[in-house]
């Protein structure tokens, strides 16, 4: 294991570089993509272990945190989705130069998985794109998080997103005004990310988001897969003793669809 910084001075990410365990497997590279605040935080030791399985298989790992998350530079305040998309780009060419691979392969999880399909649609040396359990649209999944903050009513009598002004603390994480504008406009099945050599949607449910996603790529001709793995899948919740989840069956397929 090896953490270190990278990208531009001013703008430095914390990275945690894993080379492969195994010997004698064609090796290949990842990059893991987080989720957005609690989920990131309840996420953690999933992306340990899926990072460790993926080493035994061969692959080189980058996990890493976006501008102004974790440990990397910047306040909270200052993250944005066109710069998180950026930033999954760093992290791309930081595992290209230190592999010396031609092409990687991203894991997203949730908000990082938005991100990872993001990127899909403007790079063309991925391999394969795994989307797990991923946030498909943006409207829905900030209208949830400013529900279970009380700044919006649960059954929209509160108003429109709009109306929510200024910043509002999610479990502790910022979620700006500028943010919650770009996360609104996302919407995966809109997105051509056909680039890339594979796109998996990895679910631990079935949910009409899933399945309009699914039916989007069949429709543009997608090499898509679609793979439910009935798992715990709400990242979201804590508890009071700090739980993490580790659904060891989907982090199992996740590995499997990238070897």
């Amino acid at each position: 294991m090896n953490p270190f910084f990278f990208g531009s001075s001013d703008r430095a990410l914390y990275g945690v570089y894993n080379p492969p365990k195994a010997r004698g497997k064609t090796q290949s590279g990842v990059v893991l993509c987080a989720p957005f605040g609690m989920e990131y935080m309840r996420s953690h030791r999933a992306f340990r272990q899926l990072t460790s399985l993926l080493n035994r298989e061969g692959h080189h790992v980058l996990r890493f945190d976006y501008f102004g998350t974790g440990d990397s530079a910047g306040a909270g305040e200052e993250g944005s989705v066109e710069q998180w998309s950026r930033d999954v780009d760093t992290a791309i060419d930081e595992l290209r130069d230190t592999t010396s691979l031609d092409r990687v392969s991203l894991v997203g999880l949730r908000f990082g998985g938005l991100l990872a399909a993001d990127v899909a649609a403007r790079r063309k040396d991925l391999d394969r794109v795994v989307l797990w359990d991923p946030i498909v649209r943006g409207e829905q999944y900030v209208r949830e998080m400013l529900v279970s903050e009380g700044a919006l009513s649960a059954n929209g009598a509160g108003g429109p997103i709009s109306a929510v002004k200024g910043t509002v603390g999610v479990a502790g994480f910022p979620l700006t005004e500028g943010l919650r504008e770009e996360m609104e406009k996302v919407d995966l099945t809109r997105l051509d990310a056909s680039a890339a050599r594979e796109l998996v949607l990895v679910v631990s449910s079935e949910q009409p988001d899933y399945l309009d996603l699914r039916d989007a790529w069949k429709a543009a001709n997608v090499r898509g897969r679609y793979r439910l793995v009935p798992s715990a899948g709400n990242w979201a919740e804590g508890d009071k003793f700090g739980s993490a989840l580790i659904p060891q069956a989907i982090i199992q397929d996740v590995v499997s669809c990238l070897s």
